[in-house]
């Protein structure tokens, strides 16, 4: 069976407008291209992933590939950001009304807690990213870094005083950072309960004292 027909992060290609080189081809193309560059990123890693590997996977020429995008790492960046969440401004009402879970989901979502493939392409780039200066360049030049925002601007809403940017940034990371590092180091998928014993035992007495 196809690895990527049982992820639930697909459902994000649809309806999504690409931005690329060249000249346009049909939409399911794209898809196609796109989902076989993540199969190919979860079953066998990054580095391991080449043009002529993602255009035999998809049925397309290498050419068509090149006449899209400058090079893998651009490929693969543009295929990153649409197995992201869509990013969505912070639901204020929700924060208000239970932070917590709202938290809970938000990271839940980010990293796609109930989807094992999409955890093995993150971990991949995780790692390749500190070594692929031009993974690194077309990956931080898209919107995949504003999927923190919302979890950011989740906890800002919650706290009463003014924290500056450094102050809300480090607040802001250590989810994100902790879940990474999960990643990194066991290899493992991110359980739920994991998530929720981030949130309810440092995130949430963070907020706290800095509301005081």
């Amino acid at each position: 069976m196809d690895i990527i027909n049982k992820s639930d992060f697909i459902d994000n290609f649809e309806g999504k407008v690409l931005g690329k080189i060249g000249r346009p081809l049909d939409k399911q193309r794209d898809i196609a291209i796109l989902k076989s560059a993540l199969e190919l990123v979860a079953e066998l890693g990054y580095d391991c992933v080449t043009m002529d590997s993602i255009a035999l996977r998809a049925h397309a020429g290498k050419a068509t590939l090149y006449r899209r995008w400058k090079s893998k790492p651009y490929l693969i960046a543009e295929a990153i950001r649409f197995m992201m969440p869509c990013v969505q401004k912070v639901d204020t009402e929700r924060c208000g009304d239970n932070l917590r879970d709202y938290l809970c989901e938000s990271l839940s979502k980010y990293f796609g807690i109930r989807d094992g493939v999409r955890q093995k392409v993150m971990l991949s780039i995780a790692i390749a990213i500190n070594r692929d200066k031009l993974l690194s360049e077309a990956i931080h030049s898209n919107c995949i870094k504003d999927g923190a925002c919302v979890f950011r601007d989740a906890i800002e809403c919650t706290i009463n005083k003014k924290l500056d940017k450094e102050q809300l940034k480090l607040l802001a990371d250590v989810g994100p950072a902790l879940l990474f590092y999960q990643l990194i180091i066991t290899g493992k998928p991110i359980k739920m309960s994991y998530i929720e014993h981030i949130v309810d035992h440092l995130i949430i007495p963070l907020i706290e004292l800095n509301k005081k």
